[in-house]
């Protein structure tokens, strides 16, 4: 279910590096959350020069986060920043040209792999093993 989209200027952003950055959001929601690798999803957007990135936003870089709801602040916060932290770094860009948000949707109205996602510290063992094996 984690879901990342970055839009991004048309061409501003080759093929490798947008490889980095999935596999750094990848790594950080992973760390942050226990969360199995494979429910993780991450998509690059590019919008054509003279466009934006269609959010409410003069940034030119955006990344949209879509999450299971019910974690603690401080983890959704830092979640936020080492993302945005891991794009700026990977692809040189100034943090002053990317903003990102992360919403949220109730686990229980969430699916992966066929089945309603538990809500966060409820997965259990067996939860785990199932999803591993999906």
């Amino acid at each position: 279910m984690p879901y990342y989209k970055c839009i991004v200027p048309e061409g501003s952003v080759e093929f490798e590096k947008r490889q980095e950055v999935a596999k750094a959001f990848t790594d950080i929601h992973c760390g942050s959350t226990g969360a199995p690798r494979t429910f993780v999803h991450c998509e690059f957007v590019e919008y054509p020069e003279g466009g934006s990135t269609g959010y409410d936003s003069d940034a030119t870089y955006f990344m949209d986060g879509r999450n299971r709801a019910g974690r603690p602040e401080e983890v959704k916060q830092k979640l936020l920043s080492d993302l945005v932290g891991a794009f700026v770094e990977i692809t040189g860009i100034s943090p002053d040209d990317i903003e990102g948000t992360i919403y949220e949707g109730k686990a229980s109205q969430t699916m992966e792999g066929g089945h309603v996602l538990p809500e966060p510290g409820e997965e259990g063992p067996e939860w785990y093993e199932h999803a591993a094996a999906d």
